[in-house]
């Protein structure tokens, strides 16, 4: 038995990538069952070795992010009202995406391509 997406990895709602990462999951499966025809086991371990550092930073990320979408305290509620004002500022716009970027680049990665 295969398990695909978030019965494997239980992504939460607020880590972005929870539709897209079945259909990542199941195109590195089928890439690796490509590169190891009749031996399955080494196709879902290596499966797993690609796939479980990228879902691994996604859900640390999400993790992080969460007081963003469901501020907890007065200290998150303030953090999300100033970075949303920052956000309405172009300069600092560009700033603070150049700061997340990378997220962004992690969450984008072709985990079956290379």
């Amino acid at each position: 038995m295969v398990l695909l997406g978030d019965a494997v990895w239980s992504l939460t709602h607020y880590s972005g990538i929870g539709a897209s990462s079945p259909v990542a999951g199941a195109d590195l499966l089928g890439t690796t069952l490509q590169r190891n025809p009749g031996f399955a086991a080494r196709a879902l371990r290596e499966r797993e070795q690609k796939l479980r550092p990228f879902i691994g930073a996604v859900q640390t990320t999400a993790h992080q992010d969460l007081v963003i979408f469901v501020p907890q305290t007065r200290r998150d509620r303030t953090t999300r009202i100033v970075t949303l004002n920052l956000l309405r500022n172009p300069v600092a716009k560009r700033v603070m995406m150049g700061v997340i970027a990378r997220q962004f680049r992690e969450k984008s990665m072709d985990v079956a391509g290379a």
